[in-house]
């Protein structure tokens, strides 16, 4: 079985203005190139990459167009993705951008691309912010299904963004993959607000599960007609125990609300030998205090009220 795995996580800056897809093809090919002399199996990009394609694609039309215009962009992406994969030897999961959900509307839908592979495997969003759903915005609609995958020997999942908060997912994969090595989280936050929730519940979910989450934000002002801020980095978390470094923080970078002068393409985290190996032996024989897919069934709830509560104390 799988024992390290190397992954990138390219913070991905927003605040560039691009001429085509080509350009944006180009960043990921260098990115490609840099994370497999780093020694990486996988690149993870963030949510929403595809904002940033409508620099060239519709940087004036209106909101609720922006995903019919993204979904349509992808399609001069996608192809090119699998060529990078396939030249570079290395898995690619590409972000999310909109995906028709069959009805006339879009999911949210993130893109894993194999080197060798036909088609990406696509997990659609389960929950959406306010704004990602609101009809006079982008509109965009939940998914309605979760994953858990083979991939490189590992059982994995990708969980996007405000999925992560959701304490009932982690509930649902701990009772359906017991077997769970790799979380991906690929996200977009606006303020660090939101990526202090994003990456402080990817860091508890490593906990609840007993696995390992990898989690990325795309930063920088994407330059639309209003400029659109984000704030976010890139992580590697594991289980809080003594044999993994004890804070469950493997690598960590951020947060950045820009992408350095020297450094256009934004951030990258190339995180070496993440031992899933040791964290799969720790959830069969050995955490320290770590319950397993423990379940409220049977918990008696009071919900008196405090006036009760304190003729009673």
């Amino acid at each position: 079985m799988t024992e390290t795995v190397s992954i990138t996580l390219w913070a991905t800056n927003m605040g560039r203005d691009l001429s085509g897809p080509e350009d944006w093809l180009d960043s990921l090919d260098a990115v490609a190139k840099e994370s497999k002399q780093a020694g990486s199996d996988l690149i993870v990009a963030p949510e929403y990459v595809s904002e940033i394609w409508l620099t060239y694609a519709g940087p004036d039309i209106d909101v609720r167009e922006e995903p019919a215009r993204m979904a349509e962009a992808a399609k001069d992406i996608v192809g090119g993705i699998q060529k990078i994969a396939d030249k570079h030897g290395i898995d690619i999961m590409a972000g999310t951008w909109p995906v028709p959900d069959g009805n006339g509307g879009y999911n949210n839908g993130a893109h894993l691309f194999t080197a060798g592979g036909t088609a990406p495997l696509i997990q659609r969003k389960l929950c959406m912010t306010p704004p990602e759903k609101d009809p006079e915005s982008w509109g965009i609609r939940p998914g309605g299904g979760m994953r858990v995958f083979d991939w490189h020997g590992l059982r994995c999942a990708i969980v996007t963004c405000l999925d992560i908060e959701l304490p009932a997912l982690s509930v649902k994969l701990a009772q359906t993959a017991p077997d769970l090595d790799l979380i991906l989280c690929p996200s977009m936050t606006e303020k660090k607000s939101g990526y202090s929730r994003v990456f402080g519940c990817a860091k508890a979910r490593a906990v609840e599960l007993m696995t390992t989450v990898a989690v990325v934000g795309v930063i920088g002002a994407t330059p639309l007609k209003t400029p659109r801020p984000n704030v976010s980095g890139a992580a590697v978390y594991l289980p809080c125990e003594a044999e993994l470094g004890y804070d469950g923080r493997f690598a960590e970078i951020g947060p950045f609300s820009e992408a350095p002068a020297d450094d256009p393409l934004g951030p990258r985290l190339h995180a070496r030998d993440i031992p899933v190996g040791k964290v799969r032996k720790l959830r069969e024989n050995q955490p320290e205090v770590w319950p397993g897919a423990w379940s409220a069934d049977g918990l008696k709830m009071d919900t008196g009220d405090a006036d009760r509560l304190q003729r009673t104390a």
